[in-house]
């Protein structure tokens, strides 16, 4: 896939954090900006979900557990309510198994004397690790690293339990292979080095899901579309080319699909849910 770096001067440099992330991610950001949802997100308060740091004493460990029912969380596809003022890489943003059935999955069985966990082994020194119980008890696992945030479902035996345990990469749905497949591999970004170093490089669609969002947040602010295309292009360019339709239709074009993605199109075309947003995740 071809990537390209883009114009990044102005207001459009505190979207440059946006290039590495996963779908998953990208879904919360356009979630976050939808006001139905952050008047849901104003009805919970943060003394819901409890927060400990993990019991190995690493600092970078933390364990969340909500404390109260969830059902407004759950509407929109989530375990808990996050923050809607907390970016993609910030935000505790854990999506259900309903709608997101292609996150990683690991598998967790005893660890015999003298064994070692490969992914526990070389998570620790590279990720900051969030550990989520939810409301039945499932746990999940936000990983952050390299910046990037994985999202991990674990199954078996408890994380938190008394005993060590290994975990094993698992793909326990065959029709979804390759897109699991896939999961995985994006998954392994969090192993890296400082993105900050390195240029930021997109591809059509994370422009197209950039753009989006920066066309939404326009909006917010009362921008027409015409003024949304100078940020996004440059006030000479958009001199230049306004007078026809080609760039009237292409914003057009954006402005439909990011309030599309906001509104609860982010189920199905960023998490490949099978929901919709008319039906509620659990």
């Amino acid at each position: 896939m071809k990537k390209y770096p883009l114009k990044a001067d102005g207001v459009l440099g505190k979207y440059n954090y946006l290039w590495r992330m996963s779908l998953d991610r990208w879904a919360w950001e356009y979630l976050r900006r939808n006001e139905d949802f952050r008047e849901d997100a104003a009805m919970h308060s943060k003394d819901d979900i409890s927060e400990l740091k993990g019991p190995c004493g690493e600092a970078r460990i933390r364990l969340l557990r909500s404390r109260v029912p969830q059902k407004l969380a759950s509407r929109w596809g989530l375990v808990f309510m996050p923050d809607p003022d907390q970016n993609g890489i910030d935000a505790d943003a854990v999506w259900l198994k309903t709608a997101f059935p292609d996150q990683v999955e690991v598998n967790c069985t005893p660890r015999a004397e003298g064994q070692s966990c490969d992914i526990w082994d070389r998570t620790v020194p590279h990720c900051e690790i969030t550990h989520i119980t939810d409301r039945a008890q499932r746990e999940f696992l936000l990983l952050r690293g390299n910046g990037c945030v994985a999202q991990v479902r674990c199954t078996g035996l408890s994380v938190l339990g008394l005993e060590p345990v290994r975990m094993k990469l698992q793909i326990s749905d065959m029709e979804a292979y390759e897109r699991k497949l896939k999961a995985q591999k994006d998954a392994m970004r969090i192993y890296g080095d400082d993105p900050g170093l390195e240029t930021p490089l997109w591809s059509k669609s994370t422009q197209m899901l950039r753009d989006g969002l920066v066309a939404l947040d326009c909006l917010a602010l009362g921008m027409t579309r015409r003024e949304i295309a100078v940020v996004l292009y440059g006030e000479e360019t958009v001199q230049a080319e306004w007078g026809g339709r080609s760039m009237k239709s292409a914003m057009r074009y954006l402005v439909n699909k990011a309030e599309a993605l906001r509104d609860g199109g982010y189920l199905i075309e960023l998490l490949g849910s099978q929901l919709g947003p008319e039906r509620q995740a659990a």
